[in-house]
């Protein structure tokens, strides 16, 4: 089943006996929502998205997808390219090759196709993990895979029960969130070694979004 923001508001409001309860508004409970699914995403690598753009004849560099925190592979032309050092880039002064790219490097937050494309249209893949985008309506979809979403309530509860100062239920909520981020530390380590899909998004990016700050798989 797939879970709306809503649907964790309302059911956090109903385990608190909150519903309708003006002391804990949406936009405190979205505002949780979005920084229990910041955490899963950082410490866990937990939301994994597919994004494409077309390929710029004689332009090889890409700013990275919104919201990347670390790339797990980038494929041109249906094809996996593979990772490289950037001194193995074949761009000098006086010649920068051109054909189909083969591998690719990484700089302050920018993919370098190597060689430089020499054909416009082509579909450039990647496949990323990520940060959760900012959550502005109670429509929303939850993006967290959904082995974590009883966690998002009890991270709700944990802080519904802190502005109560229900010191005692909050932390026993605590440790159950506590025990949530070390089982995402625990998958982001799987995530390292093989290709077991979390959540997979398809989408379209340009070369204009702003960059985000990364690391590497």
């Amino acid at each position: 089943m797939t879970l709306s923001v809503s649907d964790i508001q309302t059911r956090a409001r109903e385990r608190y006996n909150a519903v309708g309860d003006d002391f804990y508004s949406d936009q405190m409970l979205r505002d949780l929502i979005y920084d229990g699914q910041a955490i899963l995403a950082k410490e866990g690598w937990v939301i994994e998205k597919t994004f494409t753009t077309p390929s710029v004849a004689d332009t090889r560099e890409y700013a990275y997808p919104a919201t990347t925190l670390s790339i797990k592979e980038i494929r041109y032309d249906n094809v996996k390219i593979g990772k490289t050092k950037l001194q193995d880039d074949p761009k000098t002064d006086t010649s920068d090759p051109t054909g189909t790219p083969r591998t690719y490097g990484l700089w302050d937050d920018t993919i370098i196709l190597f060689p430089t494309p020499d054909i416009s249209a082509d579909t450039i893949q990647i496949r990323a993990y990520t940060h959760p985008v900012d959550i502005t309506s109670n429509t929303s979809e939850i993006e967290v895979p959904e082995e974590y979403k009883e966690d998002l309530i009890a991270y709700l509860l944990m802080w519904m029960a802190t502005k109560d100062q229900n010191v005692p239920l909050a932390d026993r909520y605590q440790v159950q969130w506590d025990a949530a981020v070390f089982r995402a530390k625990k998958q982001r380590k799987k995530r390292l070694r093989g290709d077991r899909n979390a959540r997979v998004t398809d989408a379209y990016f340009g070369t204009d979004l702003i960059a985000t700050r990364n690391f590497y798989a």
